[in-house]
């Protein structure tokens, strides 16, 4: 999936880059700080994301978006915007536009709005290995993690095996997308 953030300011922009770009479902992300930039990549690449400030210096993200639309129709969008509140979804775009978010409120509310677009896959897992990946994300050890769940560690080392496997993941990259999740995905 290839991802499209429009956003005029660079911190912000760089900001919500590295969050959408945590999600494994992500192949790529491609920024843009002005509505002629972002309609160039428009045109010359195929956007199935897309997560587009309201307010730009050269022009409007809802224009933007119906320009996505008509080339790319079944591309999901995120309004991010200072006025949330006062944006009217166009009837074009209803079926395209998955969240409208207000600025400040941004990362919390499109990290879940990507939960439930992108569905990463670490919310395929069992409970019980949601628990042990979100310990594993903590940093706990093995027998850390057998203690606090109440479990054998041999118990624990089968759920880590089967967590690697169900995500692709070798030892150390199962580590490190746990802490990913926990740090992007699950903090307030």
């Amino acid at each position: 999936m290839r991802c499209l953030i429009v956003e005029d300011q660079t911190i912000l922009l760089d900001m919500l880059s590295t969050i959408v770009d945590s999600f494994t479902e992500v192949r790529q992300v491609v920024k843009a700080t002005t509505s002629q930039d972002a309609e160039n990549l428009i045109n010359s690449q195929s956007i199935n994301l897309a997560i587009l400030d309201l307010q730009l210096p050269d022009g409007n993200g809802s224009d933007l978006a119906e320009k996505l639309i008509q080339r790319n129709p079944k591309s999901k969008i995120i309004i991010l915007s200072g006025s949330a509140d006062t944006f009217q979804c166009p009837s074009n775009l209803r079926d395209a536009v998955h969240g409208v978010i207000d600025k400040r409120n941004s990362f919390a509310v499109l990290r879940d709005c990507l939960n439930a677009i992108l569905k990463p896959a670490y919310q395929t897992l069992t409970p019980r290995q949601q628990d042990v990946f979100q310990l594993i994300g903590e940093g706990k050890t093995t027998k850390e993690i057998a203690t606090i769940l109440d479990s054998a560690t041999s118990t624990v080392e089968s759920h880590r095996k089967a967590i690697a496997q169900a995500l692709g993941l070798s030892g150390a990259e199962l580590v490190r997308e746990a802490s990913l999740a926990r740090h992007i995905f699950h903090q307030p």
